[in-house]
Order: structure tokens, then C-alpha cells, then sequence
């Protein structure tokens, strides 16, 4: 079986997408559209081994703060943060605490690759 994942994002479509391309791929996915709607998800105990994360999210946690207590609950958790913000550069030089960055708008590929290296698997893309 697959690693679980939580993937966050509060675009309908960039969530749907991300979320199929994973299943597609064998994994097991949780939609979140919220870092609030996440955080409670979380905090009902499912030991997720990556969280997806869009960096802006509408409510009280952005993806930053969302990873913090990702962390908090799941140390061993790993993190992919993405953004369509274009100073992507900007985030990357601030140091993107836990995880890499994948901008927007990201291939499957691209997103497939990432979470294969998070997850320590081998991409089939």
C-alpha cells in the first residue's frame, strides 16, 4: 500500500487534479481545501507521511503554519509546499521550512517526482 498523503489546496481544480494524478498513481489521497479543514484532519490522528500544501490558504493557517503543526503532530511527516506566487524565488531563498517548493502550475510529472522522492519510492513517470 501506498504512503497516505494530505494534499491542500484551496483551487478546486489544481486540488482535483493533484488529487487524481496521486490515486493514479496508487496513492492514498485526502483532499483538504483549507489549512483549518486540514488541521482538523490531522488532528483525528491519521499518521500522514506527506502533506501536500498550497502556501496561501483562505482561514487562520497558511501552508507554513499548517506544516509547523503537521510537524508537531506527525514529526515524521514530509512536506511539499506550492505556490503560484511569482516570487517562488523569494519563498525558496526564505528558506521553506520542512520541504520543497513546486510552483504553479506544475506538471504531473513534477508533482509526481517530488512526492516519489518525499516518500523515499520510486516514480513510475
Amino acid at each position: 500500500m501506498q504512503p497516505e498523503i494530505l494534499f491542500v489546496d484551496d483551487q478546486r481544480d489544481v486540488l482535483d487534479v493533484g488529487v487524481l494524478t496521486l490515486k493514479e498513481e496508487g496513492y492514498q489521497v485526502t483532499p483538504a481545501a483549507s489549512g483549518d479543514i486540514a488541521l482538523v484532519i490531522l488532528e483525528q490522528g491519521i499518521r500522514y507521511r506527506l502533506l501536500i500544501t498550497d502556501v496561501v490558504l483562505p482561514g487562520v493557517l497558511d501552508g507554513f503554519a499548517l506544516a509547523h503543526r503537521a510537524k508537531q503532530l506527525v514529526p515524521a511527516i514530509q512536506i511539499i509546499y506550492t505556490t503560484g506566487y511569482g516570487g517562488i524565488v523569494n519563498v525558496r531563498s526564505q528558506g521553506a521550512p520542512y520541504g520543497e517548493v513546486l510552483a504553479k502550475p506544475w506538471k504531473p510529472g513534477e508533482l509526481i517526482g517530488l512526492v516519489s522522492k518525499a516518500v523515499g519510492l520510486p516514480s513510475r513517470a
